[in-house]
């Protein structure tokens, strides 16, 4: 949508890596940290993995491969320690570690002629869907944002903020137009969108932390971001 590209921005330095909070806080953070990459990275794993042909590789469904990923890696803090020595976006780490994790299981399958087939066409293909792969986690990222905002501003009352933004930012009204059918004037709607723009904001940044993202290169990946969807 055209209208994401109002989101990009400044954004202040004084943030905490929650990585950092997390994997500090003893058995609960890592929970916490486990929780958060399940839940934001499973869909586009599942995708990548389907799209490849690495879960055909071992005669798996995606979601198979994915979840025994993360059961084998998962079961410890030190995988996401790992990660976080290895100063990767998580995005990427992960990506790297179902390879891995498939060649794992290809391995423990080679006398299984069936399985071993599918290799070559496997390797084919992951140059063209690592950008696919780039594609989903950016469109999920953004949904997880819009979807915040939406949910925290109509739990304080304020769903009308949200459907003023949507309106002049995705369905691209007028200010003018926007503040006539909520009853307000063109300024008030102007400063309604920039508060609703600073929320989405914060909300994609602090899923960029979350991957891995310094503070002083969330602005240059938020941009990279517009292009991977321009670039589609």
């Amino acid at each position: 949508m055209g209208g994401y590209s109002a989101i990009s921005g400044g954004f202040p330095s004084t943030r905490l890596q929650p990585w950092q909070l997390w994997l500090g806080s003893g058995e609960s953070g890592f929970a916490r940290a486990r929780d958060h990459l399940m839940n934001a990275y499973r869909g586009p794993l599942e995708q990548y993995c389907g799209a490849t042909g690495l879960s055909r590789s071992v005669a798996m469904e995606a979601g198979e491969v994915v979840s025994g990923f993360f059961a084998s890696r998962l079961t410890t803090i030190e995988y996401l320690a790992a990660w976080g020595r290895s100063g990767m976006p998580l995005r990427n780490w992960l990506r790297n570690g179902i390879h891995l994790h498939v060649h794992e299981l290809r391995r423990a399958r080679k006398r299984d002629v069936r399985v071993e087939s599918n290799t070559d066409a496997v390797e084919a293909t992951v140059e063209d869907e690592t950008a696919r792969f780039e594609r989903l986690w950016v469109l999920s990222v953004l949904d997880g944002a819009v979807n915040k905002v939406a949910r925290d501003l109509e739990a304080r009352g304020r769903a009308a903020e949200w459907r003023m933004f949507w309106q002049h930012h995705i369905e691209e009204q007028s200010h003018e137009t926007v503040g006539r059918a909520f009853g307000c004037s063109a300024a008030e709607s102007a400063q309604c969108c920039f508060r609703v723009r600073g929320m989405l904001r914060d909300a994609i940044a602090a899923t960029l932390c979350a991957d891995g993202v310094r503070d002083e290169a969330i602005l240059g990946e938020i941009l990279g971001m517009m292009e991977v969807l321009r670039g589609h």
